[in-house]
């Protein structure tokens, strides 16, 4: 009998959850609305209806469910959501892990949701030995580390909030995230057009970049270099094998990516950014429910053996 894992991603916006198949293969998908601004119960809710559907379509398809795997935005710690979502209401101190695994009688694993997509990217595209970084640009920076085919969260479990790396910007203590995120790119155009622009988006400033606008050019190079500032950082202290750059301008990082590489190799030791391959993410928004997955079945792997 076949076997696959259950993996949700949980989004401010929609959840999107499937089957994924041993070897990383997504063989069923679907969504539904978060309701992210409702409440965590109603939210807690919505999840579970996911996995049950998730259940029933298994069950229709004749495959063998392992276990469950869940990526969510905030700082996770044994399957707990400490917080840290500003995008979910009451998204705090929740037992995600605890409450599906009950419903549901399936081991079932919380991550964050960065790391979700790290372990799909990595899965992707690298060796089990190897050690690389993961930088998701959206409202705010997300980040991963797997070091040497192991998610680093730290000694108390709470590490690789990469994003909130403090800088020093203009005499005023900032996160990296306040400047160098999608958000802060359009803040940024904002305050370099001078007007007042209600419709800016990452993907208008994209498409103003490529037309050569003046402002939209100043914009992206005083942006791309707080980004590689703080790559060029963590290359120098971790030495990764890459630098994997996803998110929400995830598919327009290759107009950008020259450039980035260009100014992190002024901030890095040459030493340290010898080799190091920076690139874009491969696998697009199904990276969160697969890497999901993937991550649970690593740790069920570490308490009983499984035939892949």
């Amino acid at each position: 009998m076949q076997q696959v894992v259950i993996g949700i991603d949980i989004g401010g916006t929609s959840i999107k959850y499937g089957m994924v198949h041993l070897n990383g293969d997504l063989i069923w998908e679907s969504k539904r609305p978060t309701l992210a601004k409702t409440s965590s119960t109603v939210v807690k809710k919505n999840v579970l209806d996911a996995a049950n559907e998730a259940m029933a379509i298994a069950k229709q398809k004749g495959v063998e469910l392992i276990c469950i795997g869940i990526g969510t935005p905030g700082l996770v710690k044994d399957n707990v959501v400490l917080g840290g979502a500003d995008n979910i209401e009451g998204w705090t101190n929740v037992h995600l892990g605890t409450y599906i695994q009950e419903a549901c009688q399936l081991p079932t694993w919380v991550a964050n949701d960065v790391d979700a997509m790290a372990f799909a990217e990595y899965t992707c595209a690298f060796d089990n030995n190897e050690s690389v970084i993961f930088i998701t640009l959206g409202t705010g920076i997300g980040g991963a580390m797997i070091i040497k085919g192991e998610l680093f969260q730290g000694h108390f479990g709470c590490g690789g909030e990469l994003g909130v790396f403090p800088m020093l910007i203009d005499e005023t203590v900032q996160s990296w995230e306040d400047i160098a995120s999608t958000a802060a790119l359009v803040r940024l155009y904002k305050k370099n057009s001078n007007a007042e622009i209600q419709s800016v988006t990452g993907k208008f400033l994209i498409e103003q970049f490529l037309n050569n606008n003046e402002v939209a050019l100043r914009t992206v190079d005083e942006w791309i270099q707080y980004v590689s500032l703080g790559i060029a950082g963590y290359i120098n202290v971790f030495n990764p094998k890459a630098v994997v750059i996803g998110g929400g301008i995830s598919e327009a990082i290759e107009v950008f990516l020259e450039k980035i590489r260009t100014q992190v190799h002024r901030y890095t030791l040459k030493e340290c950014v010898q080799n190091v391959n920076i690139t874009a993410a491969k696998l697009g928004n199904k990276a969160g429910l697969t890497g999901a997955a993937l991550y649970a079945l690593s740790q069920i792997q570490k308490t009983k053996s499984i035939n892949i």
